[in-house]
């Protein structure tokens, strides 16, 4: 599956349009949005009803590499099991 097949989105900070974090539909159950924040401090631009995934260590959660959704991989997985919802991998824009 691919991560353009979950209606992703990216999550600005408002000043200058900077990418802080993405959204997509979680691949498990389709029915709720994931948001994986790339800094701790983009939590606060997040939308309402979105589970937030979990990452590792304060401040900086994930590493990013790619320009679009065709070919993002993040680093470390992404982790939102402890909602019940996705727990895997964004490689090249594949999700695992």
């Amino acid at each position: 599956m691919q991560l353009t097949d979950l209606d992703p989105r990216w999550i600005g900070d408002g000043i200058g349009g900077a990418r802080i974090g993405l959204s997509f539909d979680c691949p498990h159950c389709r029915t709720q949005r994931l948001a994986v924040p790339f800094h701790s401090s983009a939590i606060e631009y997040l939308v309402d009803g979105v589970t937030v995934a979990r990452g590792w260590g304060v401040g900086h959660i994930w590493d990013m590499t790619g320009s679009s959704f065709e070919d993002l991989t993040l680093t470390p997985s992404v982790d939102a099991s402890s909602s019940g919802h996705w727990h895997g991998f964004i490689t090249n824009g594949e999700i695992r």
